[in-house]
């Protein structure tokens, strides 16, 4: 996986042969873990092993395979982001109406990754020009009168302007440990989220010296 030095091994007594077992977790790290930023570093040392002992009669295929290995790296790379050091919020950065599901996975990392949006969801403030910034300069196509920016459900962008709406409701909402970043680009049917963190001061603690 693209993490920053993790591991995490799965077992299961399964019957599942080596090369159909590579293809499932390969699926299953691609849905999960790859799709997870906490700081957006990257480590040589990450690695995601499954071990099938065969204890099992049942036998397995690639694809029931992948469904369970699934359920179960999405479940930890959930408990990482919930866990992960000096984040006080989970969120999820949604995108829709991208020209391509490529594209708007390539746009919801850049916003993910942005330390400017980190830094913005630990303050609670729904800042949402970072995050248009960030869509902007993602590399993929991009039009702003065609795109809207949501915090949950409340629209505070539309059209690349300002949007009206309660402030006392995204205050609240802002103020909770879930979050969710809704951009909708309007050029297409391409979709994807990553899920990510805020960035704390407990980050800065945790890492300015060596671990």
């Amino acid at each position: 996986p693209d993490m920053a030095t993790m591991l995490a091994v799965l077992t299961t007594d399964a019957a599942c042969e080596p090369g159909p077992l590579h293809t499932a977790l390969s699926r299953a790290v691609a849905g999960s873990f790859n799709l997870l930023s906490v700081d957006g570093c990257t480590s040589t040392n990450d690695t995601v092993l499954v071990l099938a002992g065969g204890r099992s009669s049942r036998s397995v295929g690639a694809d029931e395979m992948a469904e369970a290995l699934g359920e179960a790296c999405g479940q930890l790379a959930g408990a990482m982001a919930a866990d992960a050091e000096g984040a006080t919020k989970v969120v999820r950065v949604v995108v829709t109406g991208a020209a391509s599901h490529d594209e708007a996975h390539r746009a919801a990392r850049k916003v993910a990754d942005s330390l400017l949006v980190k830094c913005s969801l630990n303050g609670a403030d729904p800042y949402w020009g970072r995050v248009v910034s960030e869509l902007g300069s993602a590399g993929v196509a991009f039009d702003l009168d065609t795109t809207d920016v949501s915090y949950g459900e409340l629209t505070v962008c539309r059209g690349g302007v300002a949007a009206d709406h309660d402030a006392a409701a995204l205050a609240q909402y802002m103020a909770g440990q879930h979050v969710e970043i809704r951009c909708a680009l309007g050029l297409g049917d391409g979709s994807g989220a990553v899920l990510a963190t805020d960035l704390g001061h407990g980050y800065i603690d945790e890492n300015r010296t060596t671990s």
